[in-house]
């Protein structure tokens, strides 16, 4: 996936109206192989929080705050 399709992606689920919306989209743009394994990380806290704890994570939610603190 390029930067420029990424940040769409980021984009367009920032203007999603809620956190549901939000997940239903991101899943629609994953191959399935990959909703399925998003799908098994969010349900293993544990990974979830390894995952998270990544720098590129930090900086994917960074790129979801831009723009939320002022």
């Amino acid at each position: 996936m390029s930067n420029e399709n990424f940040n769409k992606i980021v984009d367009d689920m920032k203007n999603q109206k809620n956190r549901q919306d939000a997940q239903d989209y991101l899943m629609k743009q994953l191959k399935p192989d990959q909703s399925k394994r998003l799908q098994e990380l969010l349900s293993d806290k544990n990974a979830m929080e390894q995952m998270l704890s990544t720098p590129q994570a930090q900086e994917l939610l960074k790129k979801f705050t831009e723009g939320k603190n002022g």
